[in-house]
């Protein structure tokens, strides 16, 4: 029996040696990012009948079952604690955690072998790959220019595209390409004291394009108008230009009824952006839209009209050329234009106009009359069919005139600047052009039995039969966590927890020893009995 009680003692020492490797393995990862801890668990061996013993007393009644005794203990099963650790905020927006359940999913871009883990670290390497510190690819679906998300996981990568730099060599950058200019939006007040600047008593309306004179370096003079304000448009290339409207106040020969008030505008760009064949090097170079607004006595914008050139017109200034515009599918007028840019090349775009009012049926109430048939009574003036003012229209208040708000819907050619991830998932790519595009929805992944997972090193856990197989899906949906942007999960090993059990578990492995040494105390006692 002496031996037997050794072998007992043995099995203690290797147990809670095994404990005490636990215990020190979370001890040594309490700062490993997104660390689980882990906890051993211990349970009896078998145990031997003992010759002539008995179990003890049942419910008072002598038992007739030979006695037993322990043959010692045994590691059971571990377990990974996958409770959550705190976060961490950090300076990258590519460091990300998990607040509640699921895990990120990293290939190996060389032999595809699937990781899963919950550290997310991850920077993106020089091919653009958004990659974590073992250089496997972060997985999500790719969202494309129409915001539509895919359905298929695939690296999570930044859109390069080849770019010449100053030395001729070619570089890959991230950038967004430009969008041409579609709409304009200007809403302005114009002083509804001020006087009638450029005057022609046959077409009063159609003054200031009787002035411009495109082949002047200042083609409408500081005196031929009342108000102007312009902004920046953009080609399709992304060269830009100014969009310059002018304001003067009408003159018609007759008005009823008599508290109406009549400007004239016209829409223009520098002569040299003007690439239509019917304006080149003519006077008419660089007007593209000229039209009315008419104003209650309150000031309040109630009717408009906008006529456009003929791109076949043979003298851009005759007002029997300019027809009335076009609109687009929100009732806009629109015009037509080729815009030069600094190559000098023409590019064809629409430009819709907004100052206000818009038509609901994308009509005019006189349809195909031009500009010559207006005259200077403002009864031959068209409308727009059932015409309808913005919450924010052109006004004709007292007061100075000034622009209230202008805005159009191009930019140029933009780098990436940085990205974020916001709790979805969403990863969104910001350029120096002030545009965002989202780019990819990082996945996230769950499985039936979190305990069934194995550990592979590094962060990494993998699926098993325990586990079952890996569920696909996204942040917040199905039972998943949020993705946290700037943030990193820290280990959740509890410090004053895992101390304890180192101690409890030194006591354990020297009590187990003292086991041993005492057989082997006896061992020696009963040698000696001989001599």
């Amino acid at each position: 029996m002496s031996f037997s009680a050794m072998y007992v003692g043995a099995t203690g020492v290797k147990a809670h040696s095994m404990l005490l490797q636990q215990t020190g393995n979370n001890i040594a990862n309490v700062n490993t990012t997104a660390y689980k801890s882990g906890d051993t668990f211990l349970e009896t061996l078998y145990s031997q009948a003992a010759t002539g013993t008995t179990s003890g007393l049942v419910n008072g009644i002598t038992s007739n079952s030979p006695g037993q005794v322990g043959k010692g203990v045994a590691i059971s099963s571990t377990r990974i604690n996958f409770a959550e650790g705190a976060f961490e905020t950090t300076s990258s927006s590519t460091d990300l955690g998990i607040g509640g359940k699921g895990f990120f999913r990293v290939v190996d871009q060389d032999s595809k072998v699937n990781h899963y883990t919950r550290a997310g670290s991850f920077r993106f390497d020089k091919e653009g790959v958004l990659t974590d510190s073992h250089a496997n690819a972060l997985q999500g679906y790719a969202i494309d220019a129409d915001g539509n998300i895919g359905t298929v996981s695939e690296n999570v990568a930044l859109p390069m595209k080849d770019e010449l730099n100053s030395s001729g060599e070619t570089v890959q950058v991230v950038k967004s390409d430009p969008k041409a200019t579609n709409q304009v939006a200007i809403k302005t007040n114009l002083d509804h004291a001020s006087i009638d600047h450029s005057q022609n008593a046959e077409s009063p309306f159609f003054s200031m394009l009787g002035e411009w004179d495109g082949t002047k370096e200042m083609p409408l003079g500081v005196d031929d108008f009342a108000y102007s304000t312009a902004l920046q448009i953009y080609d399709e290339s992304g060269n830009t230009m100014d969009l310059t409207v002018y304001y003067d106040k009408a003159s018609p020969s007759s008005s009823s009824p008599t508290d109406r008030r009549y400007w004239e505008y016209i829409v223009t760009v520098p002569p040299g952006n003007d690439g239509r064949a019917a304006t080149d090097g003519t006077s008419g170079a660089g007007l593209l839209m000229s039209g009315t607004l008419e104003f209650a006595g309150d000031g309040t914008l109630i009717n408009q009209t906008a006529y456009t050139l003929n791109s076949n017109a043979a003298d851009p200034k005759d007002l029997n050329n300019w027809t009335l515009a076009n609109f687009n599918e929100d009732g806009e007028p629109i015009v037509s234009a080729t815009f030069k840019g600094d190559e000098g090349t023409g590019t064809n775009q629409n430009v819709a106009v907004n100052l206000g009012s818009r038509s609901a049926t994308n009509a005019w109430t006189t349809p195909g009359g031009t500009a010559a048939e207006v005259g200077s009574n403002v009864s031959s003036l068209p409308g727009m069919e059932n015409g309808r003012q913005d919450a924010l229209s052109t006004t004709n208040y007292s007061g100075y005139s000034s622009t209230v708000s202008q805005s159009q819907d191009g930019f140029g050619e933009g780098y990436l600047q940085n990205v974020s991830v916001n709790t979805e998932g969403i990863l969104s790519a910001h350029f120096s052009n002030g545009l965002s595009t989202d780019l990819y929805q990082i996945n996230l992944y769950n499985f039936k039995s979190q305990t069934g997972l194995r550990r592979e090193g590094s962060n990494y856990f993998s699926e098993s039969q325990g586990s079952g197989a890996a569920i696909e899906g996204v942040a917040k949906t199905d039972g998943m966590g949020s993705i946290l942007g700037n943030s990193l999960e820290t280990s959740n090993v509890d410090l004053a927890q895992e101390f304890g059990s180192m101690i409890l578990t030194q006591r354990g492995f020297q009590a187990n020893s003292k086991t041993i040494s005492t057989v082997d105390q006896l061992i020696n006692t009963t040698l000696g009995i001989k001599k």
